[in-house]
């Protein structure tokens, strides 16, 4: 009999310090990597047609965000926003961690060159 496997929206691997983030509720398609360090994935957001973003990966999570890995894995919440024009792709991620029973926040902003993705603005907050 197959273990149900409780969803994570945000879950951080310290061994290969990667933080990945996915949309509850959607449906994945395919991935694109940007760069060396940041993976896009595209789908399906419930009830809807149009192809979105519906999750990151982040390589090098602790040395992007200047937090022990330690701390990466309580993250108590995450907003991200990701706005994809005709020439870049940016990445704005701000990220809560609980540190001696105080919250801590980091933000960050990641920019790439856009690597023929189309236009898109989208949000993720979990």
């Amino acid at each position: 009999m197959k273990e149900k496997v409780k969803f994570k929206p945000v879950d951080y691997d310290p061994i290969v310090d990667s933080l990945f983030v996915r949309v509850p509720e959607s449906e994945y398609e395919h991935s694109v990597m940007l760069g060396d360090d940041v993976i896009l994935d595209f789908g399906r957001l419930s009830g809807k047609d149009k192809l979105d973003i519906v999750g990151f990966e982040i390589l090098e999570a602790s040395k992007k965000f200047g937090l022990d890995k330690h701390l990466l894995r309580n993250i108590k919440r995450l907003y991200a926003e990701i706005k994809i024009s005709e020439d870049r792709i940016e990445m704005m991620i701000s990220i809560v961690v609980v540190q001696r029973k105080k919250e801590r926040k980091r933000s960050r902003i990641l920019e790439m060159a856009n690597v023929g993705l189309p236009t898109a603005v989208t949000s993720i907050s979990v």
